[in-house]
């Protein structure tokens, strides 16, 4: 589902809840800045062309609760994060993320550390390229990671996710 605040008065929650997220289940991959532009984004940014912020639930006990969150601002040149639920990693859903931000965006772009083999094979199940390799914030080598979608849905739609797990 595509969380998209409605109500300004609601976003500092739902930034938090997403940067807790994100710092839970991030695995210690996710880049300072990007979680850093996550934790400062205001209200009016999450509104700017090229920003979205997605999740994938599942029902449990006390209600929905998110499995995989993506965060992209800046068409992913700015900050583009992906976290899985340890618990549901290898079922497609980082790729089944990556796919619904490039539907509604129409282009992404990310960093990928050349070691992160699981974060590359998502980029690369997506249908992504790596169009060039340089130095990551912490001396590692660093994929650049880009993808297009030829007929993109805009971000006014509410797509399945589930039938992007199937492509």
């Amino acid at each position: 589902m595509s969380i998209s605040p409605v109500n300004p008065a609601d976003w500092p929650d739902i930034r938090e809840q997403c940067y807790d997220f994100m710092c839970r289940f991030g695995n210690r991959r996710l880049t300072r800045e990007g979680c850093n532009t996550l934790q400062k984004m205001s209200f009016d940014q999450v509104q700017h062309p090229g920003t979205s912020l997605i999740a994938t639930t599942v029902r449990g006990e006390h209600g929905k609760m998110p499995v995989g969150i993506c965060f992209v601002a800046g068409f992913g040149e700015d900050a583009c994060l992906i976290a899985v639920h340890p618990l549901y990693r290898n079922r497609h859903i980082g790729t089944s993320l990556i796919l619904f931000q490039l539907s509604v965006l129409g282009r992404l772009r990310c960093k990928v550390a050349a070691d992160n083999y699981s974060s590359l094979k998502m980029c690369f199940h997506a249908g992504m390229q790596a169009v060039s390799l340089e130095k990551g914030p912490t001396g590692k080598h660093t994929f650049v990671m880009s993808g297009e979608c030829e007929t993109p849905v805009g971000a006014g739609y509410n797509l399945d996710l589930d039938s992007y797990s199937r492509r």
